[in-house]
């Protein structure tokens, strides 16, 4: 079974991957981890946005490679993807088709009232547009 495991920078990407790599145990599967630099390109007017999208960037893979670690430490060998992009949950539902991913993972942020419905969370497109399962931890 293919597991990808999709994480931010949160302080709850701990248990999600936790989670993935129980799950990835159970199942005897391969696991890969997927973390997403978001683009800032439509604030290019007030910085340096090739600046800003690079330290962003290489935020973002230090974390991949910090999750990566903790999994091995666990005892599973993690790939590691690193994207970069305006929308993750795009990004991450894409790159479950192409690879054909049989579960993914993601944490759910917690948003509520009028937020909810207002910015779109990531868990939510991923498992409406999602090809394959998805599990959401709470």
């Amino acid at each position: 079974m293919k597991i990808l495991v999709a994480l931010d920078q949160s302080k709850f990407a701990g248990t999600v991957l936790e989670k993935a790599i129980a799950m990835a145990k159970k199942l005897e599967g391969s696991l890969s981890i997927m973390t997403v630099a978001e683009d800032y390109f439509d604030i290019g007017d007030y910085l340096d946005v090739e600046s800003v999208t690079q330290k962003v960037f290489e935020a973002t893979k230090a974390a991949a490679q910090q999750y990566a670690d903790e999994a091995k430490a666990a005892g599973i060998e993690a790939e590691v993807i690193v994207e970069q992009g305006v929308s993750p949950a795009d990004l991450i539902v894409a790159h479950a088709k192409n690879k054909a991913i049989d579960l993914i993972i993601v944490g759910h942020q917690g948003k509520k009232g009028l937020q909810r419905f207002l910015i779109g969370s990531v868990a939510s497109r991923v498992a409406t547009h999602a090809p394959c399962s998805v599990l959401v931890i709470r």
